[in-house]
């Protein structure tokens, strides 16, 4: 983490160094005019100018976020997983039974073609989830706003993996696995750069004769 901050800041002092570079080299071949002086002045403070309007809309710009994820992260999450369950029991009519199945299929005999099918997808809790669950951390216990988070996020890669055995045309998804990776840099020891899970669900799709 520390390396990382280290190098946007010498990141940042060299693209300052070259805007100033560059607005010396303007003013210096501009001529001396009074007609010129403030036009130069302007392009050389603009890139100053620039970096304090950023500096200035991030500023309003970050607690409307923070209050938009307060207002609306968690139905948003609850939307989520409410349209997975309703996509699996629109499946499920179609198909007329849960094609997902997490035992191996060895006692199947008039099997035709087998093969992988997978799907994943990357979820992460907002900043107002990330308050809650730090202040939740304090005192212990199940985090439950990241519980939701995971919850929804599960339903719709398992959802994903149906859908996608629906279209690949195949009859049944045995073995089925799901697997999760945290989105951390592994040089990172802060808790606070976990941004996003990915979960990453698999099986092996059946076609019978």
């Amino acid at each position: 983490m520390k390396t990382s901050i280290a190098n946007v800041g010498l990141f940042s002092l060299l693209t300052i160094m070259a805007f100033v570079a560059f607005s010396l080299n303007v003013v210096a071949q501009g001529g001396t005019g009074e007609e010129e002086g403030l036009p130069l002045v302007l392009i050389f403070l603009l890139p100053f100018i620039l970096l304090s309007l950023f500096g200035i809309v991030w500023m309003i710009l970050w607690p409307a976020m923070f209050l938009w994820g307060a207002a609306f992260s968690g139905k948003k999450v609850e939307r989520m997983h409410e349209e997975a369950n309703q996509r699996r029991n629109s499946l499920r009519n179609r198909m007329g039974r849960e094609i997902l199945s997490s035992i191996d299929g060895g006692y199947r005999t008039s099997v035709s073609n087998a093969g992988l099918v997978h799907a994943n997808g990357v979820f992460g809790p907002s900043h107002w989830h990330l308050m809650i669950g730090f202040f939740n951390n304090l005192i212990g216990g199940s985090v439950t706003v990241f519980q939701q988070v995971i919850s929804a996020g599960r339903a719709e890669v398992m959802q994903r993996l149906r859908e996608q055995a629906e279209a690949e045309g195949w009859d049944e998804v045995i073995n089925v696995r799901i697997d999760t990776a945290s989105m951390t840099p592994q040089s990172s020891n802060s808790r606070n750069t976990v941004r996003g899970v990915e979960i990453y669900a698999y099986g092996t799709g059946i076609k019978y004769e």
